[in-house]
């Protein structure tokens, strides 16, 4: 592992950007960029080779384009003008938040959505995912800021992320792994009053695993990363925060401890209250058992008297329509990570510990599942579509013993996509000449939008396209 010491020096510059640039070092550390539009051009066109090789990364980009080109670029009227104004359009956007209205009244900026993933897919040049769920993670978050709902997100930083794929020279597919730098990106170590860093701690393998704290800015919404890679742990646990979804059964298990537990920990620390804790995918679960702990050990109630509590918090999107894509793990093991301290203050005994993650709670040869727990743990869960919602009640009918799979009590709410990410260039671009400025806005209203978009000369769509 690279020491922090070692990686705080990569991206440093010597020198201070031009006085005309400066509002890029601001938009540099918030991914708001990433979909505005001339967000990502206005990085390129400083120096397009260096933003291949630092695979669009806006402060590694700064840091190593030549003092000559930034003085070229800060004598450039035009580009100045472009810097201007994205810098107007991203402060106004900070500066008011919309009002986010729905009919649930208890999510407010005191009291926002905790949203729980395994992976986040904000950008390529901050690699914590691997494909479907990390993008649909990254595009709730970019979602929820133009929206203005009150939203923090939770995740893990991995020093490896995922791996990435190749072609020999003989055509055969080989995967290799990239080191992520935090000092490279745009994310801020958190740090404690007296200036050292913030770390939540979670008891795992018996053992006091330390983590230390990473926020992403996306747009309005705090993305915050949790990092076991500090000097504090032994070098397995500095491990833990690696790779996503690379290692063994026991790798798999300790993160998800570390995402659910440590998570709920870090929003303590933080002063931060939730009104509802969405679990995306099961690899957060366990955060279920970290609020019920809470409920036993400061309420002195018993665990069953706090699981309806801890269901009305907690919301559930399941995204895997096959049994066996769903996390499970050998009793031993789970028992092994959790150790006896973390039972004892759940007030179970290890039997009742395993049931929680049972179809069949008396079952004791099943193995112990995220996605069986999340579902007892939660108020709701839902599909992501509506034959993935059909599938899965299906799937889970076991669950409700008696039931017919069309009653059992999961629905769907369908997958959807930050516009203003996916849309290209030459398609914004038409947009904003016959459905207007606002088009984000009009997009959400179906009959105002079929309405605008039918404007749009044919020809000129179909020569975009093509394009």
């Amino acid at each position: 592992m690279i020491e922090t010491t070692e990686i705080e020096q990569r991206v440093a510059r010597t020198d201070a950007l031009p006085a005309p640039l400066k509002p890029l070092e601001r938009l540099a550390w918030n991914y708001w960029w990433s979909w505005a539009a001339d967000g990502a051009s206005i990085f390129r066109d400083l120096d397009s080779e260096i933003w291949e090789e630092c695979e669009h990364n806006p402060r590694e980009l700064l840091a190593k384009t030549s003092a000559y080109r930034l003085a070229e670029a800060a004598t450039d009227p035009g580009y100045l003008e472009r810097v201007s104004r994205i810098d107007q359009i991203f402060q106004s956007y900070m500066a008011v938040s919309p009002h986010w209205q729905h009919q649930d009244k208890t999510i407010t900026p005191e009291h926002p959505v905790a949203y729980f993933c395994a992976e986040f897919g904000v950008h390529s040049s901050l690699p914590l995912y691997s494909g479907g769920l990390g993008i649909l993670a990254g595009d709730h978050l970019k979602s929820a800021s133009d929206l203005g709902l009150p939203l923090v997100a939770i995740g893990l930083l991995y020093r490896f992320g995922y791996f990435r794929q190749r072609l020999r020279n003989d055509g055969w597919q080989e995967e290799h792994y990239g080191e992520t730098y935090p000092n490279d990106l745009p994310i801020h170590l958190l740090r404690n009053v007296d200036g050292s860093p913030l770390r939540i701690e979670v008891l795992i393998r018996e053992r006091n695993v330390l983590a230390q704290v990473w926020r992403a800015d996306v747009g309005r919404v705090p993305l915050y990363l949790l990092d076991t890679n500090i000097p504090e742990n032994v070098e397995t646990d500095r491990w833990v925060t690696g790779h996503l979804y690379g290692g063994d059964r026991e790798t798999r298990i300790v993160q998800e401890m570390l995402l659910g537990i440590g998570g709920v920990r870090l929003l303590r620390k933080l002063g931060i209250a939730p009104s509802v804790f969405h679990l995306n995918e099961g690899h957060s679960a366990f955060l279920t058992l970290e609020l019920a702990r809470e409920m036993v050990q400061s309420e002195q109630q018993s665990f069953s008297g706090a699981i309806d509590e801890v269901r009305q918090q907690c919301v559930f999107t399941t995204h895997t329509p096959v049994a066996a894509g769903n996390d499970e793990f050998d009793a031993s093991l789970v028992t092994r990570a959790f150790g006896p301290a973390y039972l004892k203050e759940l007030g179970l005994a290890e039997e009742q510990f395993l049931s929680l993650g049972r179809v069949d709670p008396a079952n004791k040869m099943e193995r112990y599942g995220l996605t069986p727990l999340a579902i007892r743990m939660c108020r709701s869960t839902n599909g992501v579509s509506l034959k993935h919602g059909e599938v899965s009640r299906a799937l889970w009918q076991k669950l409700w013993p008696g039931k017919p799979p069309a009653e059992v009590p999961i629905t769907y709410i369908t997958n959807g996509v930050h516009a203003p990410t996916w849309v290209s260039p030459l398609l914004r671009y038409l947009l904003e000449k016959y459905v207007g400025q606002d088009w984000e806005t009009k997009l959400r209203d179906e009959s105002v939008w079929a309405e605008a978009v039918a404007r749009i000369p044919d020809a000129e769509l179909w020569a975009a396209h093509a394009r």
